[in-house]
């Protein structure tokens, strides 16, 4: 049974293929994360973005990393002069697809 509507134009449809690849890279992503739980750790992102912290949860599409303080910038509502003081620390939800390294840091 075919899920996608033919009454509408396709604007975008993944490769299998691709789809396949990308579900065994989260399937990877997830064991290595959960083998990081509560640990330190650099995670580099497909977007370029390097980002330190704790592995505090991994469900089955995202890792969930306490950024301390100063590792980041611009936390989304929490600008440097909100009343909850300067850049406090956050829990950041990353997508597992979208991880292309992980490193414990000691």
């Amino acid at each position: 049974m075919n899920h996608y509507s033919t009454q509408q134009p396709m604007l975008f449809q993944c490769d299998h293929q691709l789809a396949h690849s990308m579900k065994k890279h989260r399937e990877h992503a997830h064991s290595a994360m959960k083998n990081a739980m509560n640990c330190k750790v650099r995670v580099h992102t497909m977007d370029e973005e390097a980002i330190e912290g704790i592995v505090i949860n991994v469900d089955a599409k995202n890792v969930y990393i306490l950024v301390e303080q100063g590792n980041r910038g611009f936390f989304p509502g929490y600008p440097p002069f909100a009343p909850y003081g300067p850049n406090p620390n956050v829990v950041l939800p990353l997508a597992l697809f979208n991880l292309l390294a992980v490193s414990l840091l000691w």
